[in-house]
């Protein structure tokens, strides 16, 4: 499809602006023409297509949601959640990054996750051919049969029956009944490094996006991720290492007290579960955390031990697999925030806990002088314009001296959302990877969560390690947009 026979399907648009604050004189496009434009237009050709749509007053939240209705009908969570299925669990963190950015700079992550998309497409096609197939028709019943269809079929690891059963459910229930059934299912496991997690998280912020019409097509992706166990034996059939967390966290339950939401910030404990999370195993990981909620810690002071010890983890060995320490974390922590229930709240506690230890295997010791409690700041001359320079000039090349730069930068004032804001910006210019924006939206909105302190400092500059660094020129797709927006 072009763009002309795209404008005659859904109307078109006069007005022009790139900052996303619109004045139109004719319809904005239909999601439903648009992700029809997107799929099929042939990868050398689609940004070109794109660009014109922009220049007449397309914004990129419409363009983003139709993005996610395509990726979800085009690219199948199978056989792993991950690798060319980022095109999909990468795209709220796109959405993050553009929303933060000014004037046309918001367009780029719109059209890296465009080219990004395209070759994930051509992968799938290259593959297996796979497409999303016909919507399967309703059926009748009521809201509590067709939750209880969604449950028995997601308890039996059965994707050809959970694939109706959530249509069915999201057709007949509210969205917070729907989700609470999805968090829970989306943190049951230790598979898949927490993409489960974080695909639930991601369709979680982008259904408001794309909205009812189009909530489909991510749903079905959504639920057939949920089911993937890889090529392992079906885990309802027997006891599997990856499902054991969750079968004890939740006998742990009845242990935590009642009270435990109106626990106590305790920095001294904090610190002292860091610590624990570098030498115990994940089972264990979640008792102690058991063990801090008895004791009348706060969940709040929990998460801060957990998202420092994944900030660790990554500033130690900055590559894939530990990077998804900290996007797990965010993930777990995100499902805690919006679970309508304690059990789902604590359970994404206790299994965010567990995933420290997986991670850790993984990287093997610490080195001393990057853990998070010991992190020694390096000073820059200069003032702070100056010292996010020089922090940021140090990636890719030493990661460590950029983290300790920038903790010097903190630790003299600097403010924390002018970093976030030149590692967003870094990000779009030059970006290329999927774990780069999955992984800069989740360590600053982890540090967001966390009041400001001296601990938080240490967290955000230990991000620095996985942050985009500055290049001589922008991304070749970066490159490209900026060209055919003018």
């Amino acid at each position: 499809m072009d763009r002309r026979r795209f404008l005659r399907t859904a109307g078109s648009a006069t007005a022009f602006s790139l900052g996303g604050g619109l004045a139109l004189a004719g319809t904005l496009p239909g999601t439903g023409a648009l992700h029809r434009l997107l799929e099929e237009t042939p990868r050398e050709r689609v940004a070109a297509e794109l660009a014109g749509l922009v220049r007449g007053g397309l914004d990129h939240r419409r363009t983003l949601a139709a993005l996610a209705v395509a990726a979800s009908r085009r690219v199948r969570p199978f056989p792993h959640v991950g690798f060319k299925y980022h095109t999909v669990l990468a795209l709220q963190s796109v959405h993050l990054t553009a929303l933060n950015l000014p004037g046309r700079e918001r367009w780029l992550p719109v059209f890296w996750a465009l080219d990004y998309f395209k070759r994930a497409q051509e992968a799938e096609r290259r593959r297996s051919g796979w497409t999303m197939g016909p919507r399967p028709a309703p059926a009748a019943g009521t809201a509590e049969a067709a939750r209880e269809r969604l449950v028995d079929a997601l308890d039996r690891w059965d994707a050809g029956a959970v694939d109706p059963a959530v249509l069915d459910f999201a057709r007949l229930a509210p969205p917070e009944q729907l989700f609470e059934v999805l968090f829970r299912y989306g943190i049951r496991d230790l598979r898949a490094i927490g993409h489960k997690a974080i695909a639930v998280q991601n369709v979680h912020r982008l259904l408001p996006l794309v909205g009812p019409e189009y909530a489909a097509p991510l749903l079905r992706s959504l639920a057939a991720a949920l089911q993937n166990h890889g090529y392992g034996p079906n885990p309802a059939t027997g006891d599997l290492p990856p499902d054991r967390t969750w079968r004890a966290f939740q006998a742990m339950l009845g242990e935590v007290p009642k009270t435990w939401k109106q626990g106590r910030r305790d920095d001294s404990a904090r610190d002292e579960f860091v610590r624990t999370l570098r030498e115990v195993s994940e089972l264990d990981a979640g008792r102690a955390a058991v063990d801090l909620l008895k004791g009348g810690v706060s969940a709040g002071s929990i998460w801060e031990a957990l998202f420092a010890a994944a900030a660790e983890l990554v500033l130690t060995r900055p590559a894939v697999v530990p990077v998804h320490a900290q996007t797990s974390a965010n993930a777990f922590h995100h499902v805690f925030r919006h679970a309508r229930t304690g059990e789902t709240q604590l359970l994404a506690l206790l299994q965010s806990a567990a995933f420290i230890p997986a991670f850790r295997r993984g990287v093997g010791a610490t080195r001393r002088e990057l853990r998070i409690d010991g992190l020694e700041p390096l000073a820059v001359p200069g003032d702070g314009a100056d010292m996010l320079r020089e922090a940021f000039s140090e990636l890719p090349r030493d990661r460590a001296s950029g983290a300790r730069k920038a903790l010097g930068y903190l630790q003299r004032g600097g403010p924390a959302d002018r970093l976030g804001a030149g590692a967003r910006r870094q990000l779009a210019f030059n970006g290329q990877r999927a774990h780069e924006f999955k992984f800069t939206e989740a360590a600053l909105e982890n540090c967001r969560a966390m009041p400001p302190s001296a601990w938080r400092d240490r967290v955000l500059a230990a991000s620095m390690a996985y942050f985009t660094g500055p290049a001589a020129a922008p991304s070749p797709v970066a490159q490209e947009a900026l060209a055919l927006l003018g």
